[in-house]
């Protein structure tokens, strides 16, 4: 009998040493690689995924347990940041910022008390936008070795969710658009240069493109000194017939007498306006007018004076940053103060 034990034990020891013997010779090391295309600038991307905070919006981890709370350290957005978590399993995990090259490239690890991986992170732009490639990898411990090779299989599908709802963050972002009525101001003569053209609403975008930079190229050549951002007058905003007549323009110091047929000067007669501001993409500034609008028709203070022209100003715009979303626009709408009327008491 103690015979049969000793065998049964010593079968046991074999088993376990053929065992280990064939999880010692299985590969530890396993990679992952997901791509995905998305339609916006490079730096947009980049900054969702640097900026550690961003992670609250589309890490793939809360889109399985929205309970999941990260814990930030004070800064997010530079090398060595980080946020701790608990998965859904239980599991205590904390991803770290290891090299940031801006708009190309991050690597950051994730560990946990068993393993470490690394995700390493390449923004290629190109003609559609940027190829966001993500790459997780790492090494397993040798009870896992059996995973190695269905890494892709167990990985892959989250990876593509949060590259999906990086795509989804990122067009969130660049929608956000802010409507604010300020005060009424009055405004002093300016003189400026322009262009002016007429076309559908819908393409008064590549219109503008096109002459702003004119008007801006010509007083640069011809050393014009300027004052102040570039803006776009109103001459006739026909929503009804979607045409617009309009003049791109920039303001000068003074009367300038020029020599190309193409830019004309003007002044603007300056007067009492409502100023409003609006933040966001330009595509959704026909709002901000038509909210702009309604608000002086509700307002008892003062009408519009349609013997002037309103205009917009281009006060943060593409060349001081790639977020649709920073971009501030100041509107202009001449009005004319109305005196309150005197009450009648029986």
């Amino acid at each position: 009998m103690l015979k049969k034990i000793k065998y049964f034990f010593l079968l046991i020891l074999l088993i376990g040493v053929a065992i280990g013997g064939y999880l010692i010779s299985l590969d530890s090391e396993f990679k992952v690689v997901r791509i995905r295309q998305i339609n916006a600038p490079a730096n947009l991307v980049y900054q969702q995924i640097a900026n550690l905070k961003n992670w609250d919006k589309w890490a793939p981890w809360k889109d399985k347990d929205s309970l999941i709370k990260f814990e930030f350290s004070e800064s997010t957005g530079k090398e060595g940041d980080y946020f701790r978590f608990t998965d859904a399993d239980g599991n205590r995990q904390k991803l770290t910022n290891l090299t940031l090259s801006p708009d190309s490239l991050i690597v950051q690890s994730l560990s946990s008390n068993e393993t470490t991986q690394e995700y390493k992170w390449q923004i290629k732009p190109n003609d559609k936008g940027v190829s966001v490639s993500w790459t997780v990898s790492g090494e397993l411990p040798l009870t896992q070795r059996f995973f190695a090779k269905q890494m892709d299989e167990l990985m892959g599908p989250a990876m593509v969710r949060g590259l999906e709802l990086i795509d989804r963050s990122v067009h969130q972002d660049v929608a956000k658009h802010e409507t604010t009525i300020l005060k009424p101001v009055d405004l002093s003569a300016t003189y400026y240069l322009y262009k002016s053209a007429s076309c559908k609403m819908d393409s008064l975008g590549k219109y503008l493109d096109k002459l702003l930079p004119d008007v801006i190229i010509y007083a640069v050549k011809n050393q014009i000194e300027t004052n102040g951002k570039p803006f776009v007058i109103y001459h006739k905003r026909d929503k009804a017939n979607n045409s617009v007549i309009f003049s791109a323009s920039i303001p000068t110091k003074e009367k300038v007498t020029v020599n190309d047929a193409g830019i004309l000067t003007g002044q603007n007669p300056g007067g009492h306006y409502l100023k409003v501001k609006y933040q966001g993409a330009y595509k959704y500034l026909g709002d901000a007018w038509d909210k702009s609008y309604q608000y002086i028709a509700s307002n008892e203070q003062f009408i519009p004076d349609t013997t002037r022209d309103p205009f917009e100003v281009y006060a943060v715009g593409h060349t001081q940053s790639l977020n649709p979303a920073d971009w501030i626009t100041y509107l202009y709408i001449p009005v004319i103060e109305v005196e309150p009327k005197e009450m009648t008491v029986e």
